[in-house]
């Protein structure tokens, strides 16, 4: 069997089985949503509040929608939706997925291709809404679409592979989201860059312009939730961090021909994330690898981002590190004129903790470094992770009863509001310095 037709018969194999599972739980969530009495026709009644102006521009924009899609067919859809999301109306994206649906409903393969590109951006926006239980409808809708179109067209390659690469990511959001089971979304994670992979190779795709990077981000970020399950033992990071640097700087070549190509990723929230997967390479011990991304795109690196880099380089590395953690601190607050309470939370957090690290000698620097803890959390409003360096001085200090209750409520806190990471950190720091 050629490498297209395993991806493809594994594609299919997954999505007739999860359309069952899916189908079963959708049934019994919406159950659950009658008895609290969930409304079923939301994005249906989103015009009854629109004024004469509005509702006029809105099925005039319809009628449009119709016409270039008769002409243009599936190729106009994400142009469409682009358009219609853009000016932050995600409902209205539902309303007139709907309608594109009613509308194009034949068995013919031009429209057959219209409801899964439909489909697909109507995922999306339900993604940014949150809605859980509409998820879970047009999810079973859009598999429905996708088996149908296998099985009625196997010869068109290209939209099956791109289907699959589809179905894995919402059936990760699906396992992540609904069913919380993190084990089984990294698996989709993975299927779904094998095949977007496969693409990339066999040239099927607009690469660099369409990668694998947030799916790689999203895999090793799995990976880091769930490191000590049987899946993550057979999963090589390695790889995966590797062919981000790959990618990275193949779409930084790319940009020198055409600059627009690199502008998602230096903006947010496409910076945030990889910020975000910068950190998580750091954590994994890819200095270098991180080093070289900061080098081919220094623009992709946010100034809170290099500030905890440069914290942990001053703990890990360096000499003369309480003269060092003492000068950055005016950086630090140079830094905060500009920055959101996260942000800031997160840059106190590691330099705390830092400090601590640093100076758990010296009983005076712990005593006034407790008073600016302290001050910083009222300052902040109660961040919670900022009571982890707070209750590890405190323990330096012999106050270990007091310590002890404070880190067991932070735990628990921690846990209840979804901080799995923070929760763990503060249990094994319970289980080893109590």
């Amino acid at each position: 069997m050629s490498d297209v037709n395993f991806l493809l018969e594994g594609f299919r194999q997954d999505l007739k089985i999860s359309l069952e599972k899916v189908r079963q739980f959708y049934e019994e969530y919406q159950q659950l949503n009658r008895i609290i009495g969930a409304s079923q026709e939301k994005y249906e009644n989103i015009l009854l509040n629109y004024t004469t102006e509005e509702l006029k521009f809105t099925l005039g924009f319809l009628t449009n929608i119709y016409k270039n899609i008769e002409k243009k067919k599936y190729v106009v859809i994400d142009s469409i939706f682009d358009t219609v999301e853009h000016s932050g109306e995600l409902s209205l994206s539902v309303f007139y997925g709907n309608r594109i649906l009613e509308k194009f409903s034949s068995p013919e393969i031009e429209d057959s291709l219209v409801r899964i590109y439909t489909l697909k951006r109507v995922l999306n926006a339900l993604i940014l809404l949150d809605d859980k239980v509409e998820y879970i409808k047009y999810l079973l809708l859009f598999m429905e679409e996708a088996l149908n179109f296998y099985q009625k067209y196997p010869s068109y390659v290209k939209e099956n592979l791109k289907n699959g690469t589809d179905f894995y990511q919402f059936m990760y959001i699906y396992s992540l989201k609904i069913t919380g089971d993190e084990e089984e979304a990294l698996g989709f994670l993975i299927k779904g860059y094998d095949i977007k992979r496969f693409m990339i190779q066999e040239d099927i795709i607009n690469y660099p312009e369409e990668n694998n990077l947030f799916q790689i981000i999203n895999i090793v970020g799995s990976y880091l939730q769930i490191k000590d399950s049987f899946i993550a033992l057979i999963i090589d990071v390695d790889q995966y961090i590797k062919e981000f640097v790959r990618q990275i700087k193949d779409l930084k070549d790319s940009s020198l021909k055409k600059p627009s190509i690199l502008q998602p990723y230096v903006q947010n929230p496409f910076k945030r994330y990889i910020n975000q997967f910068l950190t998580n390479m750091y954590v994994l011990g890819f200095e270098e690898e991180y080093y070289e991304i900061a080098k081919t795109v220094p623009e992709i690196i946010t100034k809170d981002h290099q500030i905890i880099i440069r914290i942990n380089e001053i703990l890990l590395k360096e000499n003369f590190k309480d003269k060092k953690i003492k000068q950055i601190k005016e950086e630090i607050n140079v830094a905060f004129n500009n920055m959101s309470i996260q942000k800031k939370e997160s840059i106190l957090y590691v330099y705390y903790n830092a400090y601590i690290s640093i100076f758990k000698e010296n009983i005076k620097e712990i005593k006034d470094i407790i008073k600016e803890i302290k001050e910083s959390i009222k300052k902040l409003n109660n961040p919670l992770s900022l009571n982890v360096p707070l209750f590890r001085a405190l323990n330096i200090l012999g106050e270990k009863e007091e310590a002890l209750k404070l880190a067991k409520k932070t735990e628990e806190e921690a846990k209840i509001s979804g901080k799995k990471f923070l929760a763990e950190a503060i249990k094994d720091y319970i289980q080893t310095e109590f």
